[in-house]
Order: C-alpha cells, then structure tokens, then sequence
C-alpha cells in the first residue's frame, strides 16, 4: 500500500495483487477486511471519495471483460461497495472511475513496470468534485 498527497486530495494505492487474484474483479478475503479497516477511518471524514482502477496495457479479452476499461472499473466498483455496505461510506460521496491502461504510473516496459500500473487507488478528495470548472463568458 502506497499513500501520497497530490494537489486533489490523498491518495491510498493498492496493487492489485493485494486485493485480487490475476484477470479477476472478486476482491480476496484479505482484500476485504483491508478496504473495511480503512473505510471505517474514511467514514469519520466528510470528504468525498473517489475509487479509480487501473490496469496495465496488456490486452484482456473475456466474456466478462472486453477490454482493461471492463476490469478496471468493475475492480474499483469492488472496493466502493465494500466502504458503502462494509464501512457505511455513504453512496453519495462515493465515485467510480475505470481508467484502463490509459494512465499508467510509469511506463509498460516490462512484468516488473506493468505490475506497478496494476492498481486501485482510494482518493479523498480536497474538494467536493475534481473536475474542470467551465470557463465562463458574456453572453450577448
């Protein structure tokens, strides 16, 4: 497990080979008394939360799993239920994104690199929402 600020909020990282068993979105039993014990923290805190899967960029092609953005957001989706029903995280500031191999951490050189891009990262966000404001204009 990682943890690191960035200008949105902090970050808690997991690899995936923590929380899941190869190809898989079924969180392991470990997995889920880990993502418990921390929600049950995150709960106390009135921020929102937003859960974010990656993969790496090879290619996974299965009847439940199209493409990495699939396994991505079905994996991140995993973890939101566990702090909703297991943590009492309530839904309403709880998000999901699925960002398939499309931002890796570092590049996909090789097992070791593609390894560190297979991950689900817990951000608690600064800010109710991260996202660009619309840039504002006088209207005639």
């Amino acid at each position: 497990i990682m943890v690191y600020e960035q200008e949105r909020g902090l970050v808690i990282s997991f690899k995936d080979t923590l929380l899941f068993a190869s190809g898989s979105d079924e969180l392991t039993p470990e997995a889920y008394s880990i993502i418990s014990q921390i929600g049950e923290a995150l709960a106390k805190l009135p921020n929102y939360i937003r859960v974010e899967g990656h993969t790496d960029n090879l290619p996974i092609n299965t009847a439940r799993f199209p493409s990495n953005w699939e396994l991505s957001v079905l994996r991140a989706s995993g973890v939101v239920h566990v702090l909703n029903e297991g943590a009492g995280i309530p839904a309403e500031k709880l998000s999901v994104i699925g960002y398939g191999e499309f931002r890796p951490l570092v590049p996909n050189e090789d097992n070791q690199s593609r390894a560190m891009n297979r991950r689900v990262d817990i951000v608690i966000l600064k800010k109710k929402y991260d996202y660009f404001e619309p840039a504002t204009a006088d209207v005639e």
